[in-house]
């Protein structure tokens, strides 16, 4: 069995979902919470998950605290946000492969789920680090669209998929990236970001969305995914960098 460990906040949309998911992989299940207003403390607790409270300041120290400041009673964690789930061909998978393996971390491939159209075109495969043994698991300083990482680098690779799929209206979306938008404002003034975010950080302001955007339709020829996914990448690739791209001017021409 597994330790399952989740951040949250007002999650109660998805949590028993995702608690009755991991259940049968998982015989532990720790929870650090961001002092949710709605009935994602009363979900944990009915559900006898171990629920810990944090003031929120950033997604990597999150979890670097929920990896770093409890007890853990088994060897293997899995990372798992609150609108995420496992499929069962990947649940199988994992309790064929962790007792087995020689390796100390697993990237997952991520299937993203957008109003119950599966985007592929430019979001698929994309890995993430989400199990590993807890003494070599750590989380990056990204404030934002943080990374796992594994200490000695002895990764695998799982066949199978996790889902990304959150169920809460449009409104919930734009509300979350704009919080979002202030940590991707502040890293635009960081230097400890990388080679390729220091190349996106070069193009002018508000012409960067329409590079992107164009790039999807030209290169992802994402509008072959359909009506949702041309939805889902006007939101995202353009609409949210645009709004990152605002936030920055402002704070330029506020200093």
């Amino acid at each position: 069995m597994i330790s399952t460990l989740i951040i949250t906040k007002n999650e109660e949309v998805h949590l028993q979902r995702l608690i009755d998911n991991v259940k049968n992989i998982s015989n532990e299940i720790i929870i650090l919470d961001s002092y949710s207003t709605d009935k994602t403390k009363e979900i944990a607790l009915n559900n006898k998950c171990k629920f810990f409270q944090r003031t929120f300041d950033n997604f990597s120290n999150q979890r670097n605290y929920l990896l770093n400041n409890f007890i853990i009673k088994n060897e293997w964690i899995l990372f798992i946000d609150g609108d995420e789930l496992l499929t069962s061909d990947l649940i199988d998978e994992i309790k064929n492969t962790i007792d087995k393996t020689s390796f100390d971390c697993f990237f997952i491939k991520r299937r993203f789920i957008w109003k119950d159209k599966w985007i592929k075109r430019g979001y698929y495969p994309r890995w993430f680090l989400r199990l590993g043994k807890k003494n070599q698991i750590y989380c990056d300083n990204n404030p934002v669209n943080e990374h796992l990482l594994s200490k000695n680098n002895n990764v695998g690779y799982l066949k199978h998929d996790f889902l990304n799929q959150n169920l809460n209206e449009n409104t919930h979306w734009f509300k979350k990236h704009l919080i979002y938008a202030e940590f991707e404002k502040d890293r635009y003034f960081s230097h400890e970001i990388s080679k390729k975010r220091r190349i996106w950080n070069r193009l002018p302001l508000f012409f960067r969305p329409f590079i992107l955007i164009i790039y999807r339709f030209l290169i992802n020829l994402v509008f072959l995914d359909g009506l949702r996914a041309i939805e889902y990448h006007f939101y995202h690739s353009f609409i949210y960098k645009m709004i990152i791209d605002y936030k920055i001017l402002k704070k330029i021409f506020n200093k």
